[in-house]
């Protein structure tokens, strides 16, 4: 601040010329020419890094909305696979009823043939249901693969912030 106070007075006295001699003016407007080269190099940095700074910012805003996005996914995928678990083990326990139910003697032929129909009915839900499982097996680890990029790249911004904030934190040269 001394240096600064000292150049700032030192200009407003040549410019008045008040005590300063011309061998004395040159010298210390060299000075002051450097030290506003310095000053705008530093503006300039400043300026450079506050831009990127934004462009990260706007970068992390942005990759939160699809992680954010991605774990909805993988939310809805999972609760679509507990759904049909459910579902597939209420029908094969329905299966097993039925398949004990056709193996009774007692029962009459219209009631025998019934089961059988209802057993076959069940059968095939059953089979759609493990094709409709295998499909949404797969939804579910495609989600939590796109979740896993999109941490992946959540962690390189942060790696990003970090250096920029070292960057700012960094006394000047």
């Amino acid at each position: 601040m001394n240096r600064w106070t000292g150049l700032v007075a030192a200009l407003i006295l040549a410019g008045f010329g008040i005590g300063v001699s011309a061998q004395q003016a040159v010298p210390l407007q060299t000075e002051l020419l450097a030290e506003v080269r310095l000053l705008r190099q530093a503006i300039e940095g400043l300026a450079g890094t506050n831009a990127r700074v934004q462009i990260v910012f706007g970068r992390l805003q942005l990759q939160e909305q699809r992680a954010a996005t991605a774990t909805a996914r993988l939310d809805q995928a999972r609760s679509a696979l507990d759904d049909l678990n459910n579902r597939a083990t209420q029908i094969n326990d329905q299966i097993k009823r039925l398949e004990a139910l056709a193996e009774d003697a007692r029962l009459k032929p219209e009631q025998l043939e019934q089961t059988r129909v209802e057993l076959r009915m069940m059968t095939r839900e059953g089979e759609r249901l493990e094709t409709e499982r295998a499909r949404l097996m797969t939804a579910e680890s495609d989600a939590a693969g796109t979740l896993n990029q999109e941490q992946g790249r959540s962690s390189d911004l942060n790696r990003q912030l970090d250096e920029l904030e070292r960057q700012l934190t960094r006394p000047p040269r």
